[in-house]
């Protein structure tokens, strides 16, 4: 057994030998590994996934005085000097925009456009004070006396249609006793063309104070837009007293820098936007609280029983540069958020016009313009198509109960009783079913902007014009709406302007005349302290109330863009932290670097002021992303606000928002109205 097993070793050790001298065995092959998924992008300056990014900038502002006087060192400063201490003491450091109707549903929402300011303090020489003043004198002419100015003089009620008296009020300072008006673009237009011999560039944002009462040359002046007519109608608003002018600028201008120049001019009307005729009442409103408004120049530091008693204009300037000028019309916060459907953007848009006609009612066709509206609306979002479908249904049935419920009613709760916003949802639920059921047959990427105008044969309402809805669940905006009856078409109105203005607010504008203040955590508008920001809307813009303007002014275009840059930058972080998370990363990596240099790009030009072109760089970067990652089979959607909403099942909203019916002032974000009983009043008068 031994020898048996000796043996079949000793042969197997030869046979291995053998073996080792003549063949080689094949050495296993290691299996490849299979790489780890690319989890992370490398290599980006700007572009940072998930992240909820800010763009910030240094803004420069210029304020400059013409024919004011400044405080020499140690003196006291006069009614009518300027410290600039006092606005050192009043200006905004910085701002943060936000979307105003989202946050008013509890939680902040940054647009992501953040301004660290630097004002410029000038005061303009003798030589172009006396050349703005000439050419003043050059280009206007005299008129009559408006009514508003015979209420000045007079003190009389603002609503009496021809005030006359004999004597002056004795607690006026000075009777006006001229008219001479001055076309309103002009004068924005000369100072404009002239802000390089006051040390300042063209296209900064600039603030001119005028007074022209201190000068023996001066004469009782307004400012006019007096060609100012309704689109439909061709009413000519701007030959009204109501509409004449102590403020203006913004206009949009072509083949010279843009125009960001605003000037405010206490030495002419009295203004009538603002009440400032009324020197007398404090409450000009009845709302019970003072009205706080700026007087004519002349009544600054009087004796006599007026609003301008012991009142210095220097520090009442520096309330109308924070909280008219920089906060409502340089860098204002939206009401609504510019990317509609984050985080997949829209690339057309259609104007989804319903028309509901009256049987006894004017013609939709003398009424509204659907391409010239879209034109209008166009530049708003300057990167998408626009397209627009107009169809026309009888307002009667369901759809006329519907609307009627939309304006108050007296008796008890009958139209939507199991809901906060009682009014306006029965129309809202009517509209929801209908854009559910359109968009089933609209091509993917098309967003649906819903206007419903209401041509009624009857004066159905007190007179409304028109309201840009939101959902009443996160504050995404909804349905705009548009109405008329024969008195306000009587008064002059049609629907195109009024549709522009509404798809504006749609869009993301707000009003020039209330806004936010972000260092203050304030919202505010014309009503008691800041009253006087009702001067905002002598403005070049649509979004005004004094219909004086057809389009959207450099304000507004300069906003949009800037909240579009943010838009198109946080919602391609968004969609790259979708791309990480799927695991796709490799396939999208190629293409984000790309995207982070043209945002890099993008916010050179936002800091060089070059909105538009910063946009524009932030939507090609942006799309190409979302290409990138489309086709690397990341799920990126828009959001439908229509798809997402409980109240629809008979459930009252989960949680109000903080609406205010009015426009005073008060901490954190709310939901202002469209207009108050004043305003509609203003935009009446004649």
């Amino acid at each position: 057994m031994r020898k048996s097993l000796l043996t079949a070793a000793l042969l197997g050790a030869a046979l291995l030998s053998a073996c080792n001298d003549s063949v080689s065995l094949p050495t296993p092959t290691p299996p490849t590994p299979t790489p780890a998924p690319q989890t992370d992008f490398v290599g980006l300056k700007t572009l940072v996934p998930g992240k909820e990014d800010t763009v910030r900038t240094k803004l420069k502002v210029n304020i400059v005085f013409v024919g004011y006087r400044q405080t020499l060192p140690g003196q006291v400063t006069t009614a009518r000097q300027i410290s600039t201490q006092d606005f050192a003491q009043t200006l905004p450091k910085t701002y943060d925009a936000v979307n105003r109707i989202p946050s008013s549903y509890g939680r902040m929402e940054m647009t992501g456009n953040t301004f660290d300011f630097d004002y410029n303090y000038v005061f303009a020489n003798q030589a172009f004070e006396d050349d703005f003043f000439k050419f003043m004198l050059a280009s206007g002419k005299e008129n009559p006396l408006t009514v508003q100015q015979r209420s000045y003089n007079c003190q009389t009620d603002p609503n009496v249609e021809n005030p006359t008296c004999t004597t002056p009020a004795g607690n006026i300072n000075r009777p006006v006793t001229g008219n001479f008006e001055v076309d309103a673009l002009a004068t924005e237009n000369w100072l404009a063309d002239n802000v390089s011999r006051v040390g300042v560039k063209p296209g900064e944002h600039t603030i001119y104070f005028v007074n022209w009462f201190d000068r023996p040359d001066f004469k009782f002046h307004s400012y006019t837009r007096a060609l100012a007519a309704d689109t439909d109608t061709n009413t000519t608003f701007g030959a009204r007293g109501s509409r004449r002018l102590i403020a203006w600028g913004g206009s949009t201008r072509t083949g010279s820098a843009a125009q960001r120049v605003w000037f405010y001019d206490l030495s002419a009307n009295p203004d009538p936007w603002t009440r400032a005729f009324d020197v007398t009442n404090p409450d000009t409103d009845g709302d019970g609280a003072a009205d706080y408004r700026m007087p004519p120049i002349w009544e600054y530091g009087t004796r006599k029983a007026s609003i301008g008693a012991g009142r210095k204009v220097s520090p009442d300037l520096a309330l109308v540069a924070r909280y008219t000028a920089i906060n409502l019309l340089f860098t204002p916060s939206p009401i609504y958020r510019a990317a509609l459907t984050p985080p997949q953007m829209p690339e057309e848009i259609e104007l989804d016009l319903h028309v509901e006609q009256g049987a006894g009612a004017t013609a939709s066709a003398d009424l509204l313009k659907p391409q010239l509206m879209q034109e209008r609306i166009a530049p708003l979002q300057p990167f998408t198509k626009f397209s627009t479908t107009v169809k026309e249904t009888p307002l009667d049935g369901n759809l006329a109960d519907v609307y009627k419920c939309f304006f108050p009613v007296e008796v008890e709760d009958v139209c939507s009783p199991n809901y906060f916003d009682f009014s306006g949802e029965a129309l809202f639920q009517f509209g929801v079913k209908e854009l559910r059921e359109a968009y089933k047959t609209t091509p993917q990427n098309r967003y649906r902007l819903p206007v419903y105008l209401f041509n009624d044969d009857q004066n159905s309402q007190g007179g409304l014009l028109g309201i840009a809805y939101d959902d009443g669940e996160t504050g995404t905006q909804s349905f705009v709406y548009s109405f008329l009856t024969p008195d306000l078409i009587d008064a002059g109105y049609g629907f195109t302007d009024t549709s522009v203005h509404e798809a504006g607010h749609h869009l993301s504008l707000s009003h020039p005349h209330d806004g936010y203040d972000s260092e203050q955590n304030l919202s505010y508008g014309p009503s008691g302290d800041f009253f006087f920001v009702n001067g905002g809307d002598q403005s070049a813009t649509i979004m005004s109330y004094n219909d004086l303007s057809r389009t959207f002014g450099q304000f507004n275009l300069d906003s949009q863009y800037r909240y579009l840059t943010a838009a198109y930058l946080n919602n391609t972080n968004a969609i790259l932290e979708l791309t990480r998370r799927a695991q796709k990363v490799s396939g999208v990596s190629s293409a984000a670097l790309n995207a982070d240099t043209l945002f890099t790009q993008a916010k050179a030009k936002y800091d060089a002021l070059d909105y538009l072109g910063a946009a524009q760089l932030a939507h090609q970067g942006y799309r190409a992303v979302l290409g990138a990652a489309q086709q690397a089979g990341v799920a990126v959607q828009g959001y439908k606000w229509y798809e997402n909403l409980n109240g629809l099942q008979g459930l009252s909203a989960a949680k109000k928002p903080q609406y205010s019916p009015t426009f005073k002032a008060q901490k954190g974000l709310v939901i202002f109205p469209e207009e108050t009983a004043l305003q509609r009043q203003l935009r009446l008068q004649r």
